[in-house]
């Protein structure tokens, strides 16, 4: 579980709803250490910021007070930092030592927003530190539901979802978070909903979106993902096209990759970045955790793959693996007949 000590208007310059700002550097470490205290023996990680990035010096200096008072309190239990989106821990706190990993607030602003390239620029930063997309598009929110002139009746939906958590995860991401725009309020009856939100929680938490984590889940632990790094050399030719840029991962010692297209466009591949002899090819529907053999060459030259569906909607993930490895069915479920168009 993560627990927010303070949410980001109590430890702000600026007060914002719901402020005002009610920290200084004494009280934060104070508050921090006994927190810190009450928690050092529960498996917790603790998540500063809330939502709020910080502008002046004393905002610097209340977060790394709260920090430093949990720290002395609690030496187990990982902390890290909340950006307000789009935005970036790195940006803030990546050199201090009690920030054990990055996150990413990739924001709710807009479709097709390539979280990737936040992820590929924590995947960089020195020391190397493990990142990923802690709020990515919510499932069912109003699309830049804070933006002047937004459409109440465009969402995001599955599609969004899953398109986040492949572009992230491919980039270098060392996990992934699922949000939910009724669950995160616990949208009930007899309450109004924020940011257009009208399905109760009780309903939204069988969305697809969120079974499609699941699916995501069982592929990645199908292989050894702890090996991935990102490698976009493997790729030839983009698709040019928004929301269609294909990403792909590969092993450290070339034994397989993963390779994710959104839009279902077709993906060239430069087969030689994997070390192998001959590869075992497998489409992989995220909607439906379901691996199709795709065919089982010699591991040279570059070859074009189409997968069997295409369009907003229809991603597809490509899993090549060296075939004398003998890896598991990608996701576990193995289906022969070819999918046809939905």
């Amino acid at each position: 579980m993560a627990l927010v000590p303070a949410w980001g208007a109590k430890l702000h310059s600026r007060h914002v709803k719901p402020g005002p700002r009610v920290f200084t550097v004494p009280n934060a470490n104070s508050f921090g250490r006994s927190v810190g205290k009450r928690y050092a023996k529960s498996p917790v990680i603790w998540l500063l910021g809330g939502d709020r990035n910080p502008e002046t010096k004393d905002d610097f200096a209340i977060v790394r007070a709260m920090a430093q008072g949990i720290r002395s309190a609690d030496t187990r239990n990982l902390i890290t930092f909340h950006p307000r989106g789009p935005g970036r821990s790195s940006d803030y706190f990546h050199d201090d030592a009690w920030l054990a990993f990055n996150t990413v607030q990739s924001s709710h602003a807009a479709r097709d927003f390539d979280n990737g390239l936040f992820i590929e620029h924590d995947y960089r930063k020195r020391p190397e530190k493990p990142t990923l997309d802690a709020e990515p598009r919510y499932e069912g929110l109003t699309i830049g539901f804070y933006l002047a002139g937004a459409n109440p009746m465009t969402r995001f939906d599955d599609a969004d979802v899953r398109q986040a958590a492949y572009w992230a995860l491919l980039a270098g991401a060392a996990g992934h978070t699922y949000g939910n725009s009724s669950v995160w309020q616990m949208l009930d009856a007899g309450r109004k909903g924020m940011s257009g939100a009208t399905v109760p929680w009780t309903e939204a938490i069988d969305h697809a979106g969120a079974f499609h984590m699941g699916h995501v889940r069982k592929l990645f632990e199908s292989r050894p993902f702890e090996l991935l790094v990102p490698d976009q050399s493997m790729i030839g030719q983009q698709p040019g096209e928004p929301g269609a840029f294909i990403r792909a991962a590969r092993a450290t010692d070339r034994s397989f990759a993963i390779i994710y297209t959104p839009r279902g466009r077709t993906v060239t591949v430069h087969l030689d970045r994997l070390k192998a002899r001959d590869l075992r090819l497998f489409w992989y529907d995220p909607r439906y955790g379901v691996a199709y053999p795709l065919m089982t060459g010699d591991a040279a030259g570059t070859n074009a793959f189409t997968p069997p569906t295409s369009g907003r909607g229809q991603d597809w993930v490509l899993v090549l693996d060296d075939a004398a490895r003998n890896y598991p069915t990608p996701g576990g479920q193995l289906k022969r007949e070819t999918p046809r168009p939905r």
